[in-house]
């Protein structure tokens, strides 16, 4: 992409498109960003109710590592490489239920869920004489809860969650997730480098344009935001006389009153959207898939006993899906041809896309 300068508003930083354009159709650029990006920082994963017994099991993909999520026998969710020490084979391919020992498919080599220890070989005296068990345990990986929602890093010794979090979860608003109970998950395709979804997020401008009916009551003008680290934070609230659309989710009982008007937009970095109403609180993650695609991956959490009805469904995929997966689709379609190039960018409302791109650079550096 042919990268364009305007003078930015924030001291002597400029709204700058800093990404070429093979960073969104490359195959070796998708596989760097497995590697150095995905592979180093928290991932969200799961939720802790994707666990709910001892003993069970849920693969999942972090970056390039395949990754296995157990809950103990004494309730704590851990995490492994997703390969028996044997030869490699997938430990699960699927959710389910493993027990006390995880067991391994093809040659029945088991490991303990509660620390990964080799505890059984099959035919050990005879073919596996020579063999030290303790030598060949699971490969574990960083495991972390947040707001109910659970966190993967591949490096065992990496940061705290904590750390990396830092002040977000006192930025996201007066909501507590744990008292809220998710009430849908969506999974939206989408055809489109999972990149061009999150700068959509982060973008101010388009909300004039793209959402002028479907955010329309909004006070864009008013549209304040932030950086917390490398996680962004932002609201705005609703104008004078503007009313929207609640559906038949019931309003959110432990935030104050003069939350009700608020819209929240945030981002966990790097990929995870989240926002939050008067009636919901919605993780919506941009799970890379290829190079030119990617998975929206929806969580609605809402007050016990709400339900996500039809019409609220299609008010949420309205927006998520229809507007913001539709513009960045048809950029991904768009951007083969030759002739594509980036313009001026808005020297405020675009700004957030410039450190964005930054924040990866930085990591891919």
């Amino acid at each position: 992409m042919t990268a364009v300068d305007t003078v930015g508003q924030a001291g002597s930083e400029r709204a700058t498109f800093l990404l070429p354009k093979h960073a969104y159709l490359d195959a070796g650029w998708y596989a760097r960003e497995q590697r150095e990006l995905f592979g180093k920082v928290w991932n969200l994963v799961a939720a802790e109710i994707d666990l709910p017994e001892p003993g069970d099991v849920l693969p999942v993909q972090v970056g390039c590592h395949p990754v296995l999520l157990v809950r103990g026998t004494d309730g704590v969710i851990r995490g492994y490489l997703n390969m028996c020490r044997h030869r490699g084979m997938a430990l699960a391919c699927e959710a389910g239920h493993a027990g006390a020992n995880v067991r391994c498919p093809y040659h029945g080599w088991e490991f303990a869920a509660d620390d990964g220890s080799l505890v059984r070989i099959p035919q050990r005296s005879g073919q596996f004489a020579d063999t030290d068990p303790n030598a060949w345990a699971l490969l574990p990986v960083a495991v972390q809860s947040w707001a109910g929602l659970v966190f993967c890093n591949p490096d065992p010794d990496a940061a705290p969650l904590e750390e990396f979090l830092g002040e977000l979860p006192q930025r996201i608003g007066p909501f507590d997730p744990l008292r809220l109970t998710q009430v849908a998950r969506l999974r939206v395709p989408l055809r489109c480098n999972w990149k061009l979804y999150i700068e959509n997020h982060i973008d101010v401008l388009h909300l004039w344009y793209l959402h002028a009916d479907s955010l329309g009551m909004f006070d864009h003008a008013g549209f304040a935001h932030d950086w917390v680290g490398p996680h962004w934070v932002s609201d705005e609230v609703l104008r004078p006389g503007a009313d929207r659309p609640r559906g038949a989710m019931l309003p959110i009982a432990h935030i104050p009153d003069e939350e009700r008007d608020v819209l929240r937009a945030n981002l966990i970095f790097p990929n995870v959207p989240t926002s939050s109403s008067e009636t919901m609180w919605i993780t919506y993650q941009v799970v890379p898939t290829g190079p030119e695609t990617s998975e929206l991956d929806i969580r609605v959490l809402g007050e016990p006993g709400s339900q996500l009805d039809a019409e609220s469904e299609a008010t949420l995929l309205a927006v998520l899906r229809d507007e913001d997966g539709f513009a960045v689709e048809q950029i991904q379609r768009v951007l083969r041809s030759p002739k594509f190039a980036v313009g001026p960018l808005a020297s405020a409302h675009e700004l957030p896309i410039t450190r964005f791109h930054r924040l990866l650079l930085e990591r891919l550096a």
